[in-house]
């Protein structure tokens, strides 16, 4: 089974405030060359010279659960900032996004490493206490923005005073008019919907309450041809060792053949709501029957989308003129959600929120005793597969956003 924590990494982790008494959840990951196992000739790995490459990604994580078990804030941020990390270990190590570099002369000389550093850093805001960035500056201070899952509902914003200001001052007044760069995961999947009901025709975005009942566990979700466009952009050739069909969503059976599952991606749920519909300027990447809508991208506006379909177009016919593929693109979207939860698969949040929120919608009586220990017994077992594709997943995202760079 793969661990969630690779032993190729060198992490560095710190919890701080800034000058604003504001929390921040920090790692650092570093990639070094093993120079023991390229050293073909037998150089003595002592005489080599290492020189590090640094970057920093600086986010901000709009924290909208304080209590557990998918709380409190500072856990919830480094799930984040532990999945990132993991994320770009893995994009480094692929051979086509190599960064490291050695350069053997003979055995007498000296060896030359690049070592790939990455600082994640993620500042917590707090929604429940109407806190957030006070001018433009201080939002686009921040290389994006994650908003992630909580126990509240995202259809309820008329009713709680906190949720309302999420969606329409903070969602669709800022960070949609800013084009704030924007991952979220499940309740921030909805709200980012729900912020634009009766906006961009079609009857715009809305959140409801899943009607075939609560979702735990692993479950597949069959992608769109814009999800593949989007999500798969860097996911490794696979292999034969399919997984077993999911269990996590008892309905669930659009997954037949195994080219549907070269299509698909297997990530972590916890949830009892869902999108229903999406406003004009979104594109839904990916769903199955019983959860149509399970991650979708956002434009800036039903032109910029539009731009967009037909630059994919126009790229499809020429990878297929050329026989090459190019992943030029001039407009991108600006946010991502997703109904899953990848950040489950980090350390912290698979042995401790995914586990306790799975126990604790047992508890209040969203699933069965038995669906409760079948999703937990079955997410060990799939583990290295959900964490591939949740991994995976997090790639496309971040190199798209503009977070991790190729």
């Amino acid at each position: 089974m793969m661990s969630p924590l690779s032993s190729s990494q060198q992490r560095s982790n710190s919890e701080g405030r800034n000058n604003y008494n504001r929390t921040v959840v920090s790692q650092t990951v570093s990639i070094f060359q093993n120079l023991a196992e390229d050293n073909d000739e037998g150089v003595d790995s002592s005489s080599s010279s290492i020189k590090s490459n640094t970057r920093v990604l600086n986010l901000m994580m709009i924290s909208c659960e304080e209590n557990p078990p998918y709380g409190p804030s500072k856990e919830t941020a480094t799930m984040f900032v532990e999945l990132l990390c993991q994320a770009y270990e893995r994009m480094q190590q692929q051979p086509q996004q190599q960064k490291k570099k050695i350069t053997t002369v003979n055995k007498n000389e000296v060896i030359e490493a690049a070592a790939t550093k990455m600082t994640i850093s993620i500042t917590i805001y707090h929604a429940r206490n109407f806190d957030y960035p006070k001018t433009p500056i201080e939002w686009s201070s921040y290389d994006g923005i994650i908003l992630p899952g909580s126990l509240s509902a995202a259809y309820d914003n008329k009713s709680t005073p906190w949720i309302e200001h999420l969606q329409q001052y903070v969602i669709r007044d800022t960070i949609h008019l800013m084009k704030l760069k924007t991952l979220g995961v499940c309740f921030g999947h909805q709200c980012f919907s729900h912020a634009f009901g009766n906006v961009g025709g079609g009857g715009g975005g809305k959140a409801i309450k899943c009607p075939t009942g609560s979702k735990a566990g692993r479950i597949s979700c069959q992608l769109t041809k814009e999800g593949e466009q989007l999500l798969l952009l860097h996911r490794p050739p696979q292999n034969d060792n399919k997984s077993s069909s999911n269990i996590g969503n008892e309905h669930n059976n659009n997954i037949n053949s195994d080219s549907d599952k070269d299509k698909s991606i297997e990530l972590l749920y916890t949830h009892g709501d869902m999108i229903y519909s999406l406003p004009n300027f979104a594109i839904p990447l990916g769903g199955n029957v019983d959860v149509p809508i399970e991650a979708c991208a956002y434009f800036a506006s039903l032109d910029e989308k539009n731009q967009w379909m037909q630059q994919q177009m126009q790229q499809e016919q020429y990878q297929q003129k050329q026989n090459k593929e190019t992943t030029s693109q001039t407009i991108q979207p600006y946010a991502f959600t997703f109904q899953a939860h990848p950040e489950y698969i980090s350390p912290t949040g698979f042995n401790i929120n995914y586990i306790n929120t799975v126990q604790a919608m047992e508890q209040r009586g969203y699933i069965t005793q038995e669906l409760s220990r079948k999703v937990c017994e079955d997410s060990r077992t799939y583990f290295d597969k959900v964490c591939e594709d949740s991994l995976d997943v997090m790639i496309a995202v971040a190199v798209t956003l503009g977070w991790f760079k190729c």
